[in-house]
């Protein structure tokens, strides 16, 4: 689930990104506006006015499309939640046997672990007894 809500959240900073970057090419390629009674003294032009903003303008208004799209199928592969009390009663019913699953394959493993620690000791017995044998081999011919 978690996975599912940290793509969902890397698809919105995305898209976040791409609608400042959109916004920053609109003011950057803006035409001045003229006001009433207010005299223009700045004799500023902008030169990327023209093709190259509307080239921008078609990058960005895809890359927000896809996004957009990319972001809708996230939100739509997450689960619901339950609205009716048939939904909770099911989902109450799938959290039980989930549960008791899990009870299953705690005692499973707890006994799993207890003849794994058994056949340990066993291991260990044995190999103290083989030790022991060897050296008491060595010490005979060392005599």
């Amino acid at each position: 689930m978690s996975d599912r809500l940290t793509q969902l959240q890397d698809v919105v900073n995305v898209l976040a990104d791409h609608l400042c970057n959109a916004t920053g090419v609109l003011q950057e390629t803006a035409r001045p506006s003229r006001f009433g009674n207010f005299e223009q003294n700045s004799s500023t032009t902008n030169s990327n006015v023209g093709n190259n903003g509307d080239d921008y303008s078609q990058l960005f208004a895809t890359l927000i499309t896809r996004t957009t799209s990319e972001l809708v199928a996230l939100i739509d592969s997450l689960p619901t939640i339950p609205s009716t009390e048939d939904d909770l009663t099911q989902q109450h019913r799938q959290l039980e046997l989930l549960e008791q699953e899990n009870l299953e394959a705690a005692a499973k493993l707890e006994q799993t672990t207890e003849l794994a620690e058994y056949l340990l000791e066993q291991v260990q017995t044995c190999l103290q007894s083989l030790s022991q044998a060897i050296l008491d081999e060595r010490k005979k011919f060392q005599h």
